[in-house]
């Protein structure tokens, strides 16, 4: 065998020996869902999904039972970016809806929504706060999780069938991919949402 074949044999073994430790590398990478803001640069993270048999664990344990409702708050605080031709005057309605499936085996699904309207202006951003009061009995409260996604639609209101356009509707999950276990009893759990119409 010459020494030009050995070495190359040599330089290949080594390099498939290293290849699945180098492939390696990424199998303990930690991804931080979030969006970057074009006008600041600046990164804002979204809250980490719980997946079903992952080791994360609820925030706090529900402090109450199949006899005692959770009860508490969902605050969810939008900035919306107006980049549609919508009027001044128009107004755009902002919608939350809560979804718990309660893990009972029989299918118990508990909805909740609530919205709120504000007047377009003449600012190229416009900012609502929807609140979700609840109380829920639930017969699984520990393992139960919930999914909150919001709608804005323009125009939220209208006097005539002629005023209903224009029309923007956007909509999508309030942390996309994330559910969450149900908040200890009589908390305020709070979110942000950026979007753009």
């Amino acid at each position: 065998m010459s020494h030009k074949l050995s070495t190359f044999l040599l330089l290949s073994a080594c390099l498939l020996g290293m290849n699945p430790t180098l492939w390696g590398q990424n199998t303990n990478r930690v991804e931080i869902r979030g969006y970057l803001d074009p006008r600041t640069g600046e990164f804002h993270p979204l809250p980490q999904p719980v997946r079903p048999g992952s080791d994360a664990e609820p925030a706090a344990t529900p402090t109450c039972t199949a006899a005692s409702p959770c009860t508490g708050k969902f605050e969810v605080s939008f900035t919306i970016t107006v980049d549609s031709t919508i009027a001044s005057t128009a107004v755009i309605s902002c919608s939350v809806s809560a979804v718990v499936e309660d893990d009972d085996g029989i299918g118990n699904l508990i909805g909740e929504t609530a919205a709120v309207g504000v007047t377009r202006g003449t600012a190229s951003t416009v900012s609502c706060t929807v609140d979700i009061p609840y109380s829920w009995i639930l017969l699984s409260p520990a393992s139960d999780t919930v999914k909150l996604t919001y709608v804005i639609n323009v125009p939220g209101e209208a006097a005539t069938a002629t005023a209903l356009l224009p029309s923007r509707v956007s909509s999508q999950e309030v942390s996309p991919g994330t559910t969450f276990r149900i908040p200890a009893t009589g908390s305020t759990t709070t979110f942000v949402v950026h979007a753009t119409i």
